[in-house]
């Protein structure tokens, strides 16, 4: 199939946006391909609200998780996963039903540790309630993995600290979000076995609000941090979008307290509120299907290289739209300098951000263009090589999810999608629109890009692969 690479300016509309085809044969920087294909998904199953990891032991082996099958009695959950950089894909069926009778996975992130052994958190369901579980791989790569003790509620997530200079190497933090408060409170459960054993602090300020939108990072020094938002109520605020700030807080005892950078930790954008998504309807019902964006408007991570801060998140400004954000703190959390990544034009969510080893910072989020017929998603993916002051910026893909067979509006790809870095490149999965399928659909779309500006001058001689 011949492809296109698009910038930022430009507009496609048919299959998926990749890049040139020099790209695509290994040539050049930017790498995108759909992994799923007739025969790896006979059900066409969305493969919405991706998770991406890399193994730190072998850079080219890249699992990936979705909603792409439910476990059975018989019969694990997948993980995607490829040996080759991401040019060829697998199924590997072991996610093993946690208990008896439990339904899954749902919510559901991955990481590996410093061993390169795989480690996944997933949510289940069922015998009246909801259960969160970390497996963990105690046999080969691809053997069924275990399940550690239950924990948690709703919107698990996964950090592994991997460190080699960090005290808590190979500890394990699984943020989730606690629905049996009267006030909703951003909750961390942390483990030092593994996850056969988890231990959940509250870790979000409720006192006032309640919490959403928890992600969480390593850092080098055994630190471990998380953004969470306080719902602040829609007085003022348009339809879909709610007031609220972002805080960034730290443990630095293994998650058993969060009082880093105090009981509620610091606003990245300082006191005054902004005003993000709370909405079923991300894009314009009138013009299509459109998306969920509630629990999808932040994301953190730390330099491994020198212990900065970065954060995404999103904030409606005077251009009027919905814009990504990105804070810079380079004192483990204390003060933060905050700066647009997108350009103001369109309204904008669904950030994940990631950093290289150099120190390039990298962001993937959605936009939408309604000025047409029908509403048009945009997955960008951008780069900063001068800590968030510019954005080179691509569009991955431009999708109108309207003829996509699998495609549910209300939902689309989910509350996050993925994106990690390894080394010098970024790694990165989005649910997009499918190629060369026999039934047009959405798909889980993997991406990589290499984080040098110049790659002609020698870029492909670094040693990521």
């Amino acid at each position: 199939m011949n492809t296109i690479r698009s910038r930022s300016n430009g507009y496609l509309v048919a299959a998926v946006v990749l890049c040139s085809v020099s790209f695509n044969s290994g040539c050049g920087k930017l790498f995108v391909r759909d992994i799923a294909t007739d025969a790896l998904d006979p059900g066409n199953l969305a493969d919405t609200e991706p998770s991406i990891a890399v193994n730190p032991e072998h850079p080219r082996h890249i699992a990936i998780v979705t909603f792409s099958e439910n476990w059975s009695a018989a019969k694990g959950a997948p993980v995607w996963k490829s040996s080759d950089s991401g040019k060829t894909w697998t199924k590997v069926f072991q996610v093993v039903q946690p208990t008896p009778g439990e339904f899954g996975p749902g919510d559901q992130k991955l990481d590996f540790d410093a061993n390169g052994r795989i480690y996944v958190a997933e949510l289940a369901s069922g015998g009246g309630g909801i259960n969160d579980y970390v497996y963990r791989q105690t046999g080969g790569p691809d053997a069924p993995l275990t399940p550690g003790a239950s924990y948690g509620n709703d919107q698990p997530h996964l950090s592994v600290d991997r460190s080699s200079a960090s005290p808590l190497k190979g500890h394990l933090y699984s943020p989730w979000l606690d629905f049996s408060q009267p006030l909703e409170r951003s909750t961390v459960a942390a483990s030092s076995n593994e996850g056969i054993a988890m231990s959940s602090v509250g870790a979000g300020d409720n006192s006032s609000f309640p919490n959403r939108t928890t992600r969480s990072a390593t850092a080098p020094d055994g630190k471990i941090y998380i953004i969470y938002k306080t719902r602040e109520g829609t007085a003022g605020a348009p339809a879909g979008f709610e007031n609220a700030h972002f805080h960034v807080n730290r443990s630095d005892d293994g998650g058993l307290t969060w009082t880093g950078l105090g009981a509620a930790g610091i606003s990245v954008h300082g006191a005054t509120q902004v005003q993000t998504y709370f909405t079923t309807s991300f894009g314009n019902l009138a013009k299509g299907k459109v998306a969920r964006a509630r629990s999808s408007d932040a994301w953190i991570a730390v330099n491994h290289e020198n212990g900065d801060v970065h954060a995404a998140f999103v904030q409606r400004d005077a251009s009027g739209f919905a814009q990504i954000y990105v804070a810079r703190s380079t004192d483990q959390g204390a003060t933060w300098t905050a700066a647009r990544a997108s350009d103001g034009t369109h309204n904008s969510a669904y950030p994940e951000i990631a950093v290289t080893k150099r120190g390039v910072v990298g962001l993937l989020f959605v936009d939408y263009d309604d000025a047409g017929a029908v509403t048009l998603f945009r997955h960008h993916f951008a780069r900063s090589f001068d800590h968030g002051s510019s954005w080179d910026d691509d569009v991955l893909q431009t999708m109108n999810p309207g003829p996509l067979s699998n495609a549910s509006s209300g939902f689309l790809w989910g509350d996050y999608e993925g994106l990690t870095a390894a080394k010098n490149t970024f790694y990165g999965v989005f649910t997009g629109e499918s190629s060369g399928r026999t039934v047009l659909q959405l798909d889980p779309v993997f991406f990589r890009e290499k984080s040098c500006r110049w790659w002609w001058l020698g870029c492909w001689l670094e040693d990521d692969d």
